[in-house]
């Protein structure tokens, strides 16, 4: 059943230019009847009109050209039905990822010449998910929510993209709220603050955060790092961590990033350094593992296109004035 016309505009469109055209042709009509010579008439034509056999051919010339003007008004509405894509509601409730993703990003000093390419790291985890709730905190002495949990990729996007040239042109409104704390990178109490930023906890949905840090912390904090993946843990959330910290050139960067992963890896998560190239498809395979429940999204009301029967029509009525034109003609 058709419900409504896509482009309903067509309609109104054609029916402006078939006006436009009968104007400019009666306009060519009279002015050609006006310089017409007259024909000449015809001695005893009636006499060939009364004739059956011209009765009978004409009748049948009438039906044939009455017919062909019929079929070529049926194809012209078909067309223009086409043109304006028939369609009907029809409804859908498709299936969300029960699965919530924050994005916790340390913005501390030491951190100032990774988190541009972090970010880009998180568009690409980002455009690897359908149907996750996404969100990005940044943190430093304390932790501030870029944007919440979120289904609009498009949206996401955007705010990384922002958050990227902020970074790139040091922008000191990017910073704004996370300086709030004793000291700066509290790498313990912003894992907490992500931990914190998840809703609806009787839900039965699977939790992850994707944790960048080098874990080089200065200042005191509330939480320490072992605190903080306690946390998470105690709360069904599991931490993946990602360190840019050259781990090679200073022993202490080592030791930190030994406790790193060994916070992370306790939580169900895992540690990757961030020049490792396996480290997007590992994240996005572990945590689409991780499916708890399917949820049902909102229904939604579609348009279902429905070409069939114009289709059908525009084909009968252009084939079945093709034979009449033949037997027109002969």
């Amino acid at each position: 059943m058709i419900a409504t016309f896509i482009n309903w505009w067509m309609p109104i469109a054609v029916v402006i230019l078939m006006a436009l055209v009968f104007v400019l042709h009666e306009r060519r009509r009279r002015a050609r009847a006006r310089t017409t010579v007259e024909s000449l008439p015809i001695a005893h034509s009636d006499r060939l009109t009364a004739l059956p056999s011209y009765r009978k051919a004409l009748r049948n010339y009438r039906v044939l050209l009455g017919s062909a003007a019929a079929l070529v008004l049926v194809a012209l509405l078909a067309g223009v039905t086409l043109a304006s894509r028939p369609a009907a509601p029809a409804y859908a409730q498709p299936d969300l990822a029960s699965r919530d993703i924050v994005l916790c990003l340390d913005v501390s000093g030491s951190m100032v010449d990774y988190d541009a390419e972090i970010v880009d790291v998180f568009a690409e985890l980002s455009s690897q998910f359908t149907g996750e709730r996404i969100s990005l905190v940044l943190f430093n002495a304390s932790a501030v929510t870029t944007f919440p949990l979120s289904r609009d990729y498009e949206y996401i996007e955007r705010q990384l993209e922002r958050v990227k040239s902020a970074l790139e042109t040091d922008d000191d409104m990017l910073y704004s709220g996370t300086l709030l704390g004793d000291g700066s990178s509290l790498i313990g109490d912003g894992l907490a603050a992500c931990s914190l930023r998840f809703d609806a906890p009787e839900t039965d949905r699977s939790r992850s955060i994707i944790f960048a840090s080098d874990n080089v912390s200065a200042g005191r904090s509330i939480y320490s790092l072992p605190q903080a993946g306690q946390l998470a843990a105690e709360n069904n959330i599991r931490v993946y961590g990602i360190n840019p910290g050259d781990t090679a050139a200073r022993d202490y960067l080592s030791d930190l990033a030994t406790e790193f992963e060994a916070v992370v890896t306790a939580t169900g998560g895992a540690y990757y350094a961030l020049d490792d190239p396996n480290a997007i498809p590992s994240i996005v395979d572990r945590i689409t593992s991780e499916q708890a429940v399917a949820l049902p999204g909102e229904l939604q009301i579609i348009l279902d296109d429905r070409p069939v029967w114009p289709f059908l029509a525009l084909v009968l009525g252009i084939a079945g004035y093709l034979v009449l034109l033949w037997r027109l003609r002969r």
